[in-house]
């Protein structure tokens, strides 16, 4: 592999899914894409580009993509082979404003409702709040297909709240996610072309390299420190730490390879199973199954999907506080079914992820 050719492919991609937007809602792209940046573009790169990150990669760089990339291929190959995609644009147009104004505030109604009830301290309904919470941004979108002066007033409130939300938490990836959302379904009720789309990179790119020069010492000023997290703490920190030189050698974008890459998990799975630790032969990845079903308002001990006693388990390095995190869908189905056995189950997974889409 070459730096040449993880650009190369990166663009492909990047214009396989901006291309695809324009017809469909391409969850599907963005999720091909986003696993190219996570598990082969952004390790390439720790291991040959940025010494500073060699810290995040526990294992050679040859066994780490050995895997990484046969996985990735299994994943994808089982999904675009059973994919169809479905040319939503056309029905979009025929959406009744009248059912989509009722939808959104309806939506939105449930959501705001929860969020009030999380507010005042009932922890009975608090797993149910952590899904209701997102249906807000799903009436936005309703609301991009009755248009209206008030509506696009709604669907700006709603956004710069999850904005001031994620400036006074320090936490920015869900504001990501949604505008993601959101850009696609703007790009499909305005038809925009393609070019417009295309140009969306260029807005993205540097608001979340400039986001990640400054998110560690603006969560240490605000959860370890005197400050209050806002919007002008933020600007203030923002403006401080803009450098000079080369832009990928910016701190900025070094920790932004950093964060997306999801290698530093995945080789510590690598490396801890089964040196250390016995496959789980599907017991783990079902036991999973399960406990993302129940419901925790009725079944208040079932297991945590992410807690830090699997982290431990399956990688051997112990996470500090209250931290916890997955090891990620291709360390999972390595540590349930082997290297071989991964990739046929990821395989038929993404065979059941493009026919349940």
């Amino acid at each position: 592999m070459s730096a040449t050719l993880m650009v190369w492919v990166f663009i492909a991609l990047y214009l396989l899914l901006i291309w695809k937007s324009g017809k469909t809602f391409p969850l599907v792209y963005l999720f091909a894409f986003t696993y190219f940046l996570q598990y082969v573009f952004a390790p390439y790169f720790v291991y040959n580009q940025y010494d500073v990150l060699s810290y995040q990669m526990p294992i050679r760089q040859e066994q780490y993509f050995d895997y990484a990339i046969p996985a990735l291929l299994s994943l994808f190959l089982g999904i675009f082979l059973f994919m169809k995609d479905f040319p939503i644009r056309e029905h979009l147009r025929r959406i009744n404003r009248r059912q989509a104004t009722e939808l959104g505030y309806l939506l939105v109604g449930i959501s705001l409702g929860f969020d009030l009830i999380g507010f005042v301290g009932i922890t009975a309904l608090s797993s149910i709040g952590s899904f209701t919470t997102y249906l807000k941004y799903l009436g936005a979108f309703c609301f991009l297909f009755a248009p209206s002066r008030f509506h696009y007033l709604l669907i700006g409130l709603i956004y710069l709240q999850l904005g001031l939300k994620v400036v006074e938490a320090g936490v920015f990836i869900s504001f990501f996610i949604w505008a993601t959302f959101l850009f696609f379904f703007i790009v499909l009720s305005f038809r925009l072309p393609f070019l417009i789309r295309m140009s969306a990179i260029v807005i993205a790119v540097p608001a979340t390299i400039m986001v990640q020069s400054v998110k560690n010492e603006y969560r240490e000023m605000t959860w370890e420190g005197p400050h209050e997290g806002g919007v002008e703490l933020f600007s203030e920190l923002a403006e401080k730490n803009q450098e000079e030189g080369p832009y990928t050698e910016s701190r900025g974008f070094i920790s932004t390879i950093g964060r997306l890459s999801q290698g530093w998990h995945l080789g510590l799975a690598l490396k801890h199973v089964p040196k250390r630790e016995p496959f789980a032969d599907g017991q783990e990845m079902l036991n999973d199954i399960i406990s993302s079903i129940l419901p925790r308002v009725i079944f208040a001990n079932k297991k945590e999907v992410n807690s830090q006693e699997k982290f431990y388990q399956y990688t051997g390095h112990k996470l500090r506080g209250s931290t916890s995190m997955s090891i990620g869908i291709l360390g999972d189905f390595y540590i349930n079914f082997g290297r071989n056995g991964a990739f046929m189950m990821l395989f038929a997974f993404g065979a059941v992820i493009a026919k349940l889409l």
